[in-house]
Parts: C-alpha cells; sequence; structure tokens
C-alpha cells in the first residue's frame, strides 16, 4: 500500500523550502517521537539533491545512521529518482545532474572537512557541541547556507539553543521557522489503534516529564524518581531458565565491587534481577584470586558481563584483563568494558532506555534488598540544568550502578534481539 501525506507534512515541507527566500536560511522540525521527522526530511534532500545541490545529512551517533540510510534507499528505489542516479552506496548517493546526499556521523573530525550547501542535523538534542561547532566552515564554498535541525526536545541541548534563537528570529521575520507537532496531532499515530495503544502504554509508566518531551515537543527537566515501572514482589526464576544471564560489575574499593545480574523475557519488555552480590572490598593489589574466579563466572558459557571501565576504574579493568591472561583455559567469553564517565551519559542511557521502551523491572526486594533500595531511592538531579541520575557524593548506589551495566547495550547486544524503539 503506498504511503500518503497527512496535510500538515505537507505545510510543513513547504514552509522549510520557503526558508530559502529569507536573510538567514535555517529552520527547524520537532516533532513527537514516531512523527516521521527523518523520512520527511530525507524526502527534502532527495529533492535537493536533485535539483543539484550537495547536501550532508549528520546524526548524533552512528547508531542513528541506519534510519536514514533505510530511507535514502527506499524512497530513490521506489520512485522515479532510480533512474536518476548515477552512484549510490550504502552511505552516498550521487545523481546524474550533480547532485549529492552524504550520510556521516557528527565527529569532531567528519565535521571539519567537507563542504556543503545544506546541512541536515538528525536528533541534535545529543549532538557533541564541539563536533557541531567545527560544522561552520562546510559553507564556504556556497551561497545557498540552508540548516534544517530535527529531533525530540531535550533541555540543555544544542538544540534547545537553536530553539530559543529560531524563536528570536521568527518574531523577526515574521515567518514561521519551527514546525513543531505533537503526538495527539499526528494520526497515522493516534488515529491507529494498535499504535494508539501502545503510545498509551509507554505513557501510563513513564514520568510526566518523559511524555512532554518525547510525546509533546516540550524542553523540560526531569524530576522525582527514575523507574517508576518496578514490581518488587517474589517471582519463580523456573521462567527464566533458558534466558541468557548479563551481568553488570560496579568497582569501589572501600564501599565493596558489586555484581548484578538480570535476565530479561523473550519480548524484552521485563528484565528480571536474578543475582547481586557484594564482591568484598580492596584496591587492586588487596584483589584474591577468589574474587576473579566469582566475576569470571558471569562471562563464560554464554553468560555476558559488561564492567565498569575509565578513570581510576583502568586499574581493576587492568587486573581483571591480567588474570584472563595468567588463567587462559579457553571457552566462550563474552566480557564488555564501558567507560562511566564523569558527566553521567553512559548511565542516563542506560536508565532511559528502560523509561523509553516502557520495560517493567523486577526485583524481589526480600531476596535483593540493596538493589530494591537503591532503584527505589533513584532520583533525578534538581540541581541539574540538564537530564542527570542524582548521585550520593558520599555513598554511590553501586549496586544500581552494576544493575545498569548489566543492562547495558553492550549486553542486550549479545542477546541479538532489542526491544522496537518508535520512529
Amino acid at each position: 500500500m503506498s504511503y500518503t501525506h497527512e496535510e500538515w507534512q505537507i505545510e510543513h515541507l513547504e514552509g522549510v523550502m520557503k526558508a530559502l527566500t529569507y536573510p538567514i536560511r535555517e529552520v527547524m522540525m520537532i516533532r513527537t517521537r514516531g512523527g516521521s521527522k527523518t523520512q520527511d526530511t530525507m524526502k527534502l534532500c532527495l529533492y535537493l539533491i536533485y535539483l543539484g545541490f550537495e547536501g550532508l545529512y549528520f546524526t548524533a551517533n552512528a547508531s542513528q545512521l541506519e534510519r536514514p540510510k533505510i530511507y535514502m534507499k527506499h524512497l530513490i528505489s521506489k520512485s522515479f529518482l532510480k533512474w536518476c542516479v548515477l552512484d549510490q552506496r550504502k552511505m552516498q548517493v550521487e545523481f546524474e545532474g550533480s547532485g549529492t546526499l552524504t550520510l556521516e556521523n557528527l565527529t569532531e573530525s567528519k565535521a571539519i572537512s567537507p563542504r556543503a550547501d545544506f546541512i541536515v542535523f538528525d536528533e541534535e538534542r545529543k549532538a557533541d557541541s564541539d563536533a557541531y561547532n567545527n560544522t561552520l566552515g562546510i559553507f564556504s564554498n556556497t551561497e545557498m547556507l540552508f540548516t534544517i535541525h530535527i529531533s525530540t526536545p531535550e533541555k540543555a541541548s544544542i538544540f534547545e539553543d537553536n530553539y530559543e534563537t529560531l524563536k528570536e528570529r521568527e518574531r523577526e521575520y515574521g515567518e514561521p521557522l519551527i514546525f513543531e507537532r505533537e503526538l495527539e496531532e499526528v494520526s497515522f499515530l493516534w488515529d491507529n489503534p494498535a499504535r494508539r495503544a501502545r503510545y498509551q502504554a509507554i505513557m501510563k509508566k513513564a514520568p510526566q516529564w518523559f511524555i512532554d518531551q518525547e510525546f509533546h515537543c516540550k524542553f523540560v527537566l526531569p524530576k522525582g524518581a527514575v523507574f517508576k515501572n518496578v514490581d518488587y514482589g517474589p517471582y519463580s526464576s523456573k521462567m527464566l531458565e533458558d534466558r541468557q544471564l548479563c551481568s553488570g560489575v560496579d568497582w569501589n574499593p572501600v564501599n565493596g565491587h558489586w555484581l548484578v545480574g538480570v535476565k530479561w523475557t523473550r519480548d524484552f519488555k521485563d528484565v528480571y534481577v536474578t543475582e547481586a552480590h557484594d564482591l568484598g572490598n580492596g584496591y587492586t593489589h588487596e584483589m584474591t584470586q577468589t574474587q576473579y574466579h566469582t566475576i569470571r563466572t558471569y562471562y563464560m558459557n554464554k553468560n555476558s558481563l559488561t564492567v565498569e571501565d575509565g578513570g581510576i576504574n583502568d586499574a581493576y579493568v587492568k587486573w581483571l584483563k591480567e588474570r584472563e591472561a595468567e588463567n587462559n583455559l579457553g571457552g566462550e567469553r563474552n566480557l564488555h568494558y564501558e567507560e562511566w564517565d564523569n558527566q553521567g551519559i553512559a548511565k542516563l542511557k542506560a536508565a532511559t532506555y528502560v523509561i523509553q521502551n516502557g520495560i517493567c523491572i523486577h526485583c524481589d526486594e526480600i531476596r535483593f534488598s540493596i538493589v530494591a533500595k537503591m532503584i527505589k531511592e533513584c532520583r533525578w538531579d534538581a540541581e541539574a540544568t540538564e537530564p542527570k541520575l542524582a548521585k550520593d557524593k558520599a555513598d554511590s548506589p553501586h549496586a544500581l550502578d552494576a544493575f545498569l551495566h548489566a543492562i547495558s547495550e553492550l549486553n542486550r547486544n549479545d542477546n541479538v534481539v532489542e526491544v522496537g524503539r518508535f520512529y
């Protein structure tokens, strides 16, 4: 069945094209999660290169390149544009009229050298500021100077800065430069019973700030408890017997190193805490062979383990790798290292993965009392100017951090199947 645009989508694309007549050619599309902003923007990009212009399509990280790549290939193959192609690769297409579109992960190095007539910044809220600022030279050889920002909102981001700038410019020009669409205004999402039911299920479990941000185009700061979709009652481990054990280790020489293990249900809608161990204290020179063998169990025989890396944790990673070299007994290993950055970005990513996909956490507060307590007490940092998990400087919740390592995407990749996101 052919795809039919809704009237507002045509109006948005026409409004974007009209911006080419303004003194500063810069626009923004801010839509609900799943509101077709990437696909609509790709159609616009292909039209512009059909006219002979050169474009760069940046995504904030490499994993986000997948959707634009799929849309580019599909839209060309299903339209007259397939007869215009001079050269087509996974990340680039060149038309007979010399128009070219290149897809790139936005990094500092890739932002410096290219030249283009127009730039798209997709999922701009996650863009690295240094890499973004390096893109200023891309327009040095063109008079078109057309910039398109697309994303869902996020406080204290480059995307919010550009939103405020364009709001001010709208008042100056008397013309729309920001094209917004909330969830309930998108018929192909909200009027479709199955899709509406799925969104409603997430909205029942997610905090209000998340609903406002992801579905209602609002720049808001998180507050209150992080995890609200949690079952603290007992459960049988029998139903999880054939599921892979995914674990995480968080290092702390004084308060104790922690290991927490989880198992996902087949549909990846529920995650169960099945292991929680205080591995004991100790700096690297005090770590024992017993501690090593306990940890080793959790990344052998199809188990998967992600351990904390970076900063002061480097020494523990080195200790573990040295023990591995000394005790190389063969067997399949699924061992990963995850840097726990000072900004808390990796921790935030793990937490929001649970929220965004409406995942229920099961943690028996009798069997795993410490982990359950830390999940209950996990809060958003009310003092931060951007989304951030609060941290007790005196006593960081190391069991909780081990849990977040356990649900890391590094472990989930071993499971092959991921929860489906909205696009």
